[in-house]
Order: structure tokens, then C-alpha cells, then sequence
């Protein structure tokens, strides 16, 4: 007679050795918050990407990044490391690449715009497939599963269902298995090899409870499923059923709501799951290895979109900085003719032309002036000579001004000087020529005029009268006007830490006033991580444990919201050199309610400043 609890056991374990039945026992935990309700999981080396508002990163550390300015649902993984992701801002099929180009791989069926986009998946043969649920019910099946196959072309593989949502693709590539929201069910599809559905898909399993909404496959080919939410409990879990349709167990989870599930880790032996209420990533390590997905193909691509500065996928995002090679592709001597601080925009020229060129000042753009960093772009004179680093945008190899350094900096970090090559004539016009160490530079000779206002710098003082001989060598700080080199700064080498001394005070002075620029994140440990640009990092550097600060909310968007007074935990320069953007984990004091600003997390121009004494 057949033992019924040995026939229950041996579904349980597999021939690998596998117990599923210990998954009720796994303890899920919070990953990450998110702002809102999230979906569409996947793990990449270490970071998780999901869909909340945005394409949001989870870094190794914790750090979360709106990473694309976009309005995903759903995202996978190629083999190559491309992120294909189900946009409904662009209403397209996307693929990021590893390199950083966001393109577009399906915008249209039928010649029209595709409707709604929700999740996506790959075949062993390299097409992708994905569901459009929009409109559809129980009493209005219109919901439609579309494919790309690999040469470009969009065709409908089903239609007639009830909410299609989450989809995927068994490891052996013969089945697409898709839950319909509305019945409750997870329907099952034959892959014939031309890639034409022929006939109806069988029900495959009926989850009952609320549904069901996104899937994945352990490498058994066993399907887990995102069983949103449970009457008994009025909580999610992770539902597995095997081929043969048999539950092997079940992951707790501790939320109202389970979207979707995404295999990650090392091991590839853990599981990531979007979740609502509370919104963000739970996550759990399970021992069982999820399967890597099918590898896609090299899908031919419709179009490029051009990535905002804002998006941390972007080259020219503020992490990004204080890193050797990813900024200031086009750098050089320019002429500083006007700066907008309102639009950000500022005009320049090239110092062999007046050819006028616009570009855009990011706002945490490193600056280095007057031997001190931290100055802000206002502090240019019209006109002034200046070394300019520049990123490309859409348009122009200059769209974006990602560093500057006046020509005092400039040059006395590469150890350069002028020298006068004859004496000052009629009081106020002189020649000079560049020197690298006590060799010519390049040997040009310049013609330059004081102007009636500028400042004389000899031996730590200002002096009224400065006699130029031939032979002195000298900084200066000089502007073209009318086609004149006209001199506000001549500065010889005894007084550079005096100017030096000046600069620094006035950057405290405002720094003091109006803080650290950057943004947060809001921990779910509720400790604050504060992105402190780069332009200020060697002000953030001098933070420490301890300190207190206040974060002050930005002026254009954050009334009513009042300074917020924390602790610095701990503070990280994430500069190569130690010269890149800084994290501030920050401590809120106890009992304080910082909800209010929890709605602006990802959003720049947040401060961090010291709290006076």
C-alpha cells in the first residue's frame, strides 16, 4: 500500500537534493524602500534594478538611484548584461546597454504607437515577448501578449485575455507561461519553433486568492510565482509550482502586496521581490538557484534616446564624478563671456575666436579657483580666461560644462608661470610669455594692459603701484575685452597663500550660509544618505562622525518643508582620488518624523550644512 506522506515527500525533493518544503521557513526581509509601489525586478552583479516612478538602481551598498527618468513596468537581463525594460513613457521596448545608450527596440504595431506595456521575457531562440493588459477584464478579455522576433518585426502572439501580466519562458524553452490577473490563473503556451501561436493556452495553474502578477524559473524549471496577496494572511508570497503542476512550497513575505521576483546573488540562490505596502525590495536567501534566463540576440535597434544629466545612467550623473575618464571628453582654453544662474546656461568662446557657444552648467560641476575648490561659476569675471571641461549632449560636444579651473590653477598646478619679456611701458602695458619651469612654453609673446581697478599682489600684499621689469615672473587673473588682455589679478608667488587664504574664506562664508548641494535617500533603517556633489568634496571630506548638520530643503520646490537637524554617522568620498562625490550617512534624532521629505527623495538640490555653534 503506497504511503501517502512518502508520495507528498517525494515531490518535495528533487533528485539535486533540493527541499522545498523548507521555503515556508525562510524569513523574507526589507531590501529597500522605494517611493511608491514597485515592480519588475532584475539583479545585476550586485545591484538590483526595479520599477517605481522611474527605473530605479539599488547600489551594492544600499544606495538607491533614480536611475532612468522614465515610466517602466517591467525589466530582464541579456547575457550580454543589457537591461531590456517595458517603458510606457516612451511606450516602447528598451534595451540599456553595459556602455550607457539607452535605445529603442519596438515602438509601433501595425503601424500604431504600442498601448500599454507591462512585462517581458525571452525565448530560448532570442525573441522577446511582452503583455499589454491595458483595458482588459474578466468581462472585457482584450488584453494582448506581443513578440519581437530577431530581425525587428512586432506581431501579436495571443490575444482575448484577462489582464495579462507577468510572463516567462521555461529553461528548456518549449513553454511561455503568462498569468491573466483577472481569472486568477496562469495560463501555459506552446513555443512552436516558427514562432506562430496555434490555438488556445491550457490552464496551467488556478492561484485563486487575489492572482497572481509576475513569475521566474529556478533552474528545476519550477515557476515562481508573485502571489500578490493572500486572503487568509491579507499578505503576498512567493507561490512554487513544478511542471506537473504541483505546489512545492511557498515564501512568506512580509507586505500587503507581491508584484513581481527576480533570481540574484552570487550563488544566484536568492530572491529579490517588488512589493507594496510597505513599497520597495524584499528580499530572502532561499538555497535553491533560480535560472539565468534565455540569452537573447543583438536585436536591431529603431532608435537612440538621448539621457538627461539627471539620470544616473547617464555620463555626466553627479556619482559619476571623481572618477579618471568618464568626464570632460572636450576640455581647453575658452573666454567666459556671460552665466545665467537661473537657466543654468552659460556663454563662452573659444580664445582663438569669438564664434559664441551655449552650454549648459551642471550644478555639480567641479570648480577649482584661486587655489581653492568649491567656487561657484558666478564667481567668473565677464570675459575671463579660463580652462573649460566639457561633456557632449545630443546637440553639441559642449552641451554640458562639467569642470572649470581659472588660469591661476591651471597653471600653477602644471607648474607653469609667466614671465615679462620686457619692461612695463606707458604704466600699464606689458609683454609676457608662458614658462614651463625655465623653458619657454610655447613661445608666444602677449601684449596685456592693467586694468585702472586691478589688484597687485606682491609678497602677501596688495600694493598700489607694481613696477614690471623685464624678467619678473607673475600669476595672473586676466579678461579680453575689445580685444585686449586686460589684467585684474597680478599675483607673484609669495602671495599665493595669502590669495589662497581669501578664496577659502569667502567659499566658507557661503558654504556656511548655504550648505552642501546634493541629494538623499531615505534608508529603511530611517538613516538618511546624503549625495554630496563633487564640487564641494573637499568640504564634505571634513565631516565626521558625530557632527552636527541640517538638511535644507531646495528653494524652488521644497516650501514648507523646515531644516531638518541630523548627526553624520559616517561620511565616504567615492572619488578615485578621493576628489568625487561623497556619501554622508546621516542619524535621525529619535521620534522625529521626517515623512515630509520623504516624497522628494532622488530629487537634487537638497544642502547639507554645519549647524552653528
Amino acid at each position: 500500500m503506497l504511503n501517502i506522506s512518502t508520495l507528498f515527500v517525494s515531490f518535495l525533493l528533487l533528485p539535486n537534493g533540493q527541499d522545498y518544503s523548507k521555503l515556508k521557513d525562510v524569513k523574507a526581509s526589507q531590501y529597500a524602500r522605494a517611493p511608491g509601489y514597485s515592480e519588475g525586478p532584475t539583479w545585476k552583479q550586485g545591484e538590483v534594478f526595479f520599477c517605481s516612478g522611474a527605473l530605479l538602481r539599488i547600489g551594492k551598498e544600499g544606495r538607491i538611484d533614480k536611475f532612468l527618468n522614465i515610466n517602466p513596468a517591467g525589466t530582464i537581463l541579456k547575457a550580454n548584461g543589457n537591461l531590456l525594460i517595458c517603458d510606457n513613457k516612451h511606450k516602447a521596448i528598451l534595451e540599456y546597454s553595459a556602455d550607457g545608450i539607452l535605445s529603442v527596440l519596438a515602438d509601433s504595431f501595425d503601424g500604431k504607437p504600442l498601448n500599454s506595456l507591462n512585462d517581458l521575457t525571452l525565448d530560448s531562440r532570442g525573441n522577446i515577448y511582452w503583455t499589454d493588459p491595458a483595458g482588459s477584464s474578466l468581462e472585457k478579455p482584450t488584453g494582448n501578449i506581443f513578440m519581437l522576433d530577431t530581425q525587428g518585426n512586432v506581431s501579436k502572439f495571443a490575444t482575448g485575455l484577462a489582464f495579462p501580466n507577468g510572463l516567462d519562458v521555461d529553461p528548456q524553452g518549449k513553454f511561455l507561461y503568462v498569468i491573466e490577473s483577472q481569472s486568477k490563473k496562469v495560463l501555459r503556451y506552446n513555443l512552436p519553433a516558427d514562432g506562430i501561436q496555434k490555438g488556445k493556452p491550457e490552464d496551467f495553474y488556478d492561484l485563486g486568492g487575489s492572482g497572481g502578477d509576475g513569475c521566474a524559473f529556478d533552474e528545476n524549471g519550477n515557476l515562481w510565482v508573485a502571489d500578490f496577496q493572500r486572503p487568509e494572511t491579507k499578505q503576498g508570497r512567493i507561490l512554487v509550482v513544478s511542471p506537473d503542476r504541483k505546489v512545492l512550497g511557498h515564501v512568506p513575505i512580509p507586505a500587503s502586496v507581491v508584484s513581481n521576483i527576480a533570481f540574484g546573488g552570487n550563488n544566484h540562490d536568492e530572491i529579490f521581490c517588488t512589493t507594496g505596502t510597505p513599497d520597495g525590495v524584499f528580499h530572502a536567501k532561499v538555497g535553491i538557484k533560480g535560472f539565468k534566463g534565455h540569452p537573447g540576440v543583438s536585436n536591431k535597434v529603431q532608435r537612440k534616446i538621448n539621457l538627461g544629466p539627471e539620470d544616473a545612467a547617464s555620463p555626466v550623473h553627479p556619482t559619476k564624478f571623481g572618477f579618471p575618464g568618464g568626464i570632460g571628453t572636450t576640455r581647453g582654453w575658452y573666454i567666459w563671456k556671460s552665466f545665467d544662474p537661473k537657466t543654468m546656461e552659460a556663454v563662452v568662446t573659444r580664445e582663438s575666436s569669438d564664434e559664441p557657444i551655449k552650454t549648459r552648467v551642471l550644478p555639480w560641476m567641479t570648480t577649482y579657483r584661486h587655489l581653492v575648490y568649491g567656487a561657484s561659476p558666478a564667481d567668473l569675471l565677464e570675459g575671463e580666461r579660463v580652462n573649460l571641461f566639457f561633456n557632449a549632449d545630443e546637440n553639441h560636444p559642449r552641451g554640458y560644462l562639467v569642470h572649470y579651473q581659472d588660469e591661476l590653477c591651471q597653471m600653477k598646478g602644471h607648474n607653469h608661470i609667466w614671465r615679462a619679456t620686457e619692461d612695463c611701458k606707458e604704466g600699464n602695458h606689458f609683454k609676457a610669455m608662458a614658462m614651463a619651469g625655465d623653458k619657454p612654453l610655447d613661445g608666444s609673446v602677449l601684449e596685456f594692459c592693467l586694468a585702472p581697478d586691478a589688484q597687485k599682489w606682491s609678497k602677501g600684499k596688495l600694493v598700489d603701484n607694481k613696477t614690471i621689469i623685464r624678467g619678473d615672473l607673475f600669476y595672473l587673473t586676466w579678461c579680453k575685452k575689445e580685444q585686449k588682455r586686460l589684467v585684474m589679478h597680478i599675483i607673484d608667488e609669495d602671495s599665493l597663500g595669502e590669495i589662497k587664504s581669501n578664496q577659502q574664506k569667502k567659499v566658507d562664508e557661503r558654504l556656511a550660509k548655504d550648505g552642501l548641494e546634493g541629494y538623499f535617500n531615505h534608508r529603511p533603517d530611517n538613516k538618511i544618505m546624503f549625495v554630496v556633489y563633487a564640487t564641494y568634496w573637499a568640504q564634505a571630506n571634513q565631516l565626521k562622525p558625530g557632527d552636527a548638520v541640517r538638511m535644507i530643503p531646495p528653494k524652488e520646490n521644497g516650501k514648507g518643508i523646515q531644516p531638518i537637524s541630523l548627526k553624520v554617522v559616517s561620511q565616504k568620498n567615492r572619488g578615485t582620488y578621493g576628489s568625487g562625490f561623497n556619501e554622508v550617512v546621516l542619524e535621525v534624532s529619535q521620534g522625529m518624523d521626517i515623512s515630509g521629505i520623504a516624497k522628494y527623495q532622488f530629487t537634487s538640490g537638497f544642502r547639507l550644512a554645519r549647524e552653528l555653534k
